[in-house]
C-alpha cells in the first residue's frame, strides 16, 4: 500500500499523551501506528463524525454508571495514578481493570479511564478536565 504525503494528526485531550506522561502499552502502540500512517480512521463526513461522537458519549455515560460506587480510597488511588504518576486515561483503565475493579472491554479503554478520573475527581471535590488532572 502506497503512503501519501499528508501529515496525520492524532487528536486527544489526554494530558499524558500531550505532555509525555506514563503511557499504557496500547497508547504506545497507537502512537507508533499513527507515526507510520497505519490504523487511521478517515472521517468522510460531518454525519460520520457526529455518529462517532454520539457513540462515544453513550459509552461514557455507561462507564460513569459503573464508576458511581467508587470509594474515597479508590478515588485517591486514581488521583495518584493520574496526577502524581502522570498516567494516561488508557493506563488508568488498564491498571484499575487489573486491580479487579470491574470488567470492561478493552481493559485499556480510554473512555473508561476518563470516567474513572471524572468520578475520582468528583469524590475529591475536583474537576478531571482541569489542572492538575488534565
Amino acid at each position: 500500500m502506497e503512503k501519501d504525503n499528508r501529515e496525520y494528526i492524532f487528536v486527544t485531550d489526554d494530558k499524558a499523551l500531550r505532555e509525555g506522561g506514563t503511557l499504557s502499552p496500547t497508547d504506545k502502540e497507537i502512537v507508533e501506528s499513527i507515526k507510520k500512517g497505519e490504523k487511521l480512521i478517515t472521517i468522510e463526513s460531518v454525519e460520520q463524525l457526529k455518529e462517532m461522537a454520539k457513540a462515544a458519549a453513550e459509552r461514557f455515560e455507561e462507564f460513569k454508571e459503573l464508576c458511581k460506587p467508587m470509594t474515597f480510597k479508590r478515588a485517591k488511588i486514581v488521583r495518584m495514578l493520574r496526577v502524581e504518576r502522570g498516567c494516561s486515561w488508557r493506563h488508568i483503565a488498564e491498571t484499575c481493570y487489573r486491580f479487579g475493579w470491574g470488567k470492561w472491554s478493552p481493559p485499556s479503554n480510554q473512555i473508561m479511564g476518563m470516567a474513572l478520573c471524572e468520578r475520582a475527581a468528583q469524590l475529591l471535590g475536583e474537576n478531571y478536565e482541569e489542572a492538575p488532572w488534565n
